[in-house]
């Protein structure tokens, strides 16, 4: 009797065994059609930041992909009027992308508005250098688009030191491919 449930609780085993290398193979297969490349509609709102994109953080980079993958001719408000335009919110944990779409469905302009982001590398170093022993506590960043190329990125910074505390705010502009930073201001 004990060799009968020991024989059938192996076989059970090997069953499961042969379950979960199902499960592995499907999942390759989900991984290999993923990885195709897709056009992307709206590229140039994905390029107009093309020296900031490399530092934006990887919550901004899919809600902007989001908006830019956007289609708004699937939509039953959309009409052949060429004046129209159309206003799109995209929202998710707090975060937002407000777009401007026109007749064809590009971007026109955006307003977008990201928490507690992780910042960019030049930025945190600078001010590290800037508050010796201050921590970063909170950042936000809330970045301008429009269509003539022009993007704005404001990142509004929480410095704590001890039980004392500093808001920050830095801004960039971007022309397509050239940075100005601007005066910031604490």
């Amino acid at each position: 009797m004990k060799k009968c449930f020991l024989g059938l609780f192996i076989l059970g085993l090997t069953n499961l065994i042969s379950a979960q290398n199902d499960i592995a193979m499907v999942t390759t297969n989900v991984t290999e059609i993923s990885s195709k490349t897709s056009k992307v509609k709206n590229a140039q709102y994905l390029r107009s930041s093309s020296k900031e994109v490399e530092h934006l953080a990887l919550g901004i980079m899919k809600l902007q992909k989001i908006a830019a993958d956007y289609d708004i001719k699937k939509e039953r408000i959309y009409g052949n009027n060429k004046t129209i335009t159309y206003d799109v919110v995209f929202e998710t944990n707090g975060n937002y992308i407000k777009a401007v779409y026109d007749h064809n469905g590009t971007i026109l302009s955006s307003e977008e508005y990201y928490e507690d982001v992780r910042i960019p590398y030049v930025l945190s170093s600078q001010l590290a250098i800037e508050y010796p022993g201050w921590s970063f506590n909170n950042s936000n960043c809330v970045i301008l688009y429009s269509k003539n190329g022009e993007v704005n990125y404001t990142y509004k910074l929480k410095l704590k030191k001890g039980n004392s505390s500093k808001s920050i705010t830095r801004k960039t502009v971007s022309y397509t491919h050239l940075t100005l930073p601007t005066t910031p201001y604490v």
